[in-house]
This record gives C-alpha cells, sequence and structure tokens, in this order.
C-alpha cells in the first residue's frame, strides 16, 4: 500500500486561507479514502471480477467508490507497484495480464521447495497435530456436492495454508519466508483455477494423500502426491492463463 507522504509544516500566504482549507480537506479525503479503494480495487482484481486487461478508468473507479480523483490514482499507483496494474502512457490503467512464463517458472521453484518439504517431513517426523488439523479440514470436502456454493477465494487461501503448515513444521524461516512471496505472486492467477465443486474434490484428495505419506513415514510416496498435486495446479493455472489472454485478445479486436 502506498505511503502518504507528509509535507513539512509551512506558513500560508496572506489571503490564501480558504484555499488552503480546501486543499487540506481533500487531502484529508483522500488519507481516508486511499485504503478503502486499494483494499476493494485489490479484492476485485485478485478474486477476477476485473479480468486482465480490464480497464481501470479513473472516471468509473471514481463513481463506483464515490471518491474523488486523488485517492483512486493513488490507489491505482499503489496496485501498479505491486504489480497488479499496468498504467499505460496515454491510455490510463488496466488490469495487469499474467505472465506464462514466469508463472511456469514459479511453479518448478515451488515444486522444488516443496518436495523438500514433504520428504523432510517424512524422514524426520512432524507433529500429529499439525497433520490433524490438516485432514479435519480436507476431509470433509472430499463429500463436496456438485451444487454446493463456496467462495473460492478462501479455498485458495485454505490451499495455501496448507502448503505453508507444512512448510512452517519443517522449521526453517528462510524455507517459509519463500513459498510465502511465491504463493503472493501467484495468487492472482490461482484464483482462475479452484472454481467448480469437482476441481475442489480434486485437491482435498490430493491432499489427503500427501497427509497419508507423510504419516507413513512414505517419503517417496508423498514426493508423488505432491508433485501430482502441483503439477495438477500448474496444468489448471497455465490454462486459466491462456483463456484469459485469448479472452483480453479478442475483446481489443473489437
Amino acid at each position: 500500500m502506498a505511503r502518504t507522504r507528509k509535507s513539512p509544516a509551512s506558513k500560508a500566504p496572506v489571503g490564501a486561507a480558504s484555499a488552503s482549507t480546501v486543499a487540506g480537506g481533500e487531502a484529508a479525503g483522500s488519507n481516508q479514502l486511499g485504503p478503502q479503494i486499494l483494499r476493494g480495487l485489490r479484492e476485485r482484481i485478485l478474486g477476477w471480477h476485473y479480468p486482465p486487461g480490464h480497464h481501470l478508468g479513473e472516471k468509473t473507479l471514481c463513481e463506483e467508490f464515490s471518491a474523488s480523483r486523488i485517492p483512486v490514482r493513488e490507489a491505482l499507483r499503489a496496485l501498479a507497484e505491486q504489480g497488479l496494474v499496468d498504467q499505460v502512457p496515454n491510455m490510463g490503467c488496466y488490469v495487469k495480464q499474467p505472465d506464462a512464463e514466469a508463472t511456469h517458472h514459479l511453479y518448478d521453484l515451488r515444486l522444488a521447495l516443496e518436495l523438500f518439504v514433504v520428504e523432510r517431513l517424512a524422514r524426520s517426523g512432524v507433529d500429529a497435530e499439525v497433520l490433524a488439523k490438516e485432514r479435519a479440514f480436507w476431509e470433509p470436502l472430499m463429500a463436496i456436492k456438485a451444487s454446493a456454493k463456496f467462495e473460492t477465494a478462501e479455498l485458495v487461501r485454505a490451499d495455501e495454508n496448507f502448503h505453508l503448515n507444512l512448510a512452517k513444521a519443517v522449521g526453517n524461516p528462510f524455507l517459509t519466508e519463500s513459498l510465502e512471496d511465491i504463493n503472493e505472486r501467484l495468487h492472482f492467477v490461482r484464483m482462475a483455477v479452484i472454481t467448480s465443486a469437482h476441481r475442489v474434490q480434486t485437491t482435498a484428495g490430493e491432499h489427503l494423500k500427501v497427509l497419508e505419506a507423510i504419516e507413513a513415514k512414505d517419503a517417496e510416496g508423498a514426493r508423488r502426491y505432491l508433485r501430482q498435486n502441483l503439477l495438477s495446479a500448474r496444468n489448471k493455472v497455465e490454462m486459466a492463463i491462456a483463456q484469459a489472454l485469448t479472452a483480453a485478445h479478442t475483446k481489443r479486436k473489437r
């Protein structure tokens, strides 16, 4: 989130009191609305409410958030710094197009780190409570009905937490930090994957197999099931990216 810099105090020139008051009031409003607008836009982008390539027009956003242009511009600038928005000169801001090559590389790195995690836990052991908590969450999802409604954002976070909790159990803070960074970079594109009850069941089943292998101290099995889980997810993500890029390209041609 962009930090608002405070300008040093200075005496207003004679006759400029009213202008100063107005400017101060607008700045105060910016300070209050800026974080709210940033949070709202970020949630809409990460939730694909605003799909890749979507034009973020200042006038439209001002109307949506009942705000002036200043806090809207601050929010867009912060989103650009976070890598979620592209600022195109003379054209405005657009939701960033996902980078297929970067996503592939991130999954390669994630796979290498997490294979180490599950092998270490299977060979060295892990607190039974860690496995029990994850099992208690994922087992009920195996019985989810096809018509069931669920929050994609919550399940994506739950999936990320599954992998992070296993990494934390290794006890290496640098490993956990690396995976957290990768998750944040991938979060946007992964929101387009867990969109059906079938996918939820598949993910739950893959997670439970990983847990069973770790508990049985089956390092090879843990690696095999973890690889299956991540490669399946990567394939789904890359398909979603391809579809998003095609849709954005088609929209631009109209």
